[in-house]
């Protein structure tokens, strides 16, 4: 099994249509990220055993129900690896910050 079993592309569009979903994000040290031909996909992170999804949430959706979204949206397409899913952080208005 190889990355290239696990479409990163449509995962991250897939993720991001989620409606709990703000948007990708890279992680606090950069690291979640796919690195594909003239490009980096952030918030996509695949191993051999994993798919990771880093995640920024929208004000006033739980972490449960972010967590659900992505896990529905992107079923089928981890390859038999285990999908793991990262909320960074919530995106506050700015009225509200």
């Amino acid at each position: 099994m190889t990355d290239a079993d696990v479409d990163v592309d449509a995962v991250a569009r897939r993720v991001e249509a989620c409606p709990g979903v703000a948007s990708l994000s890279a992680g606090a040290a950069g690291l979640a990220v796919s690195y594909l031909p003239g490009k980096r996909v952030p918030g996509v992170r695949v191993t051999d055993e994993l798919v990771e999804v880093h995640v920024i949430a929208r004000w006033g959706v739980t972490v449960q129900a972010v967590d659900r979204e992505v896990r529905t949206a992107v079923q089928g397409m981890t390859a038999g690896r285990h999908l793991d899913v990262v909320i960074e952080d919530v995106d506050v208005p700015a009225a509200l910050a």
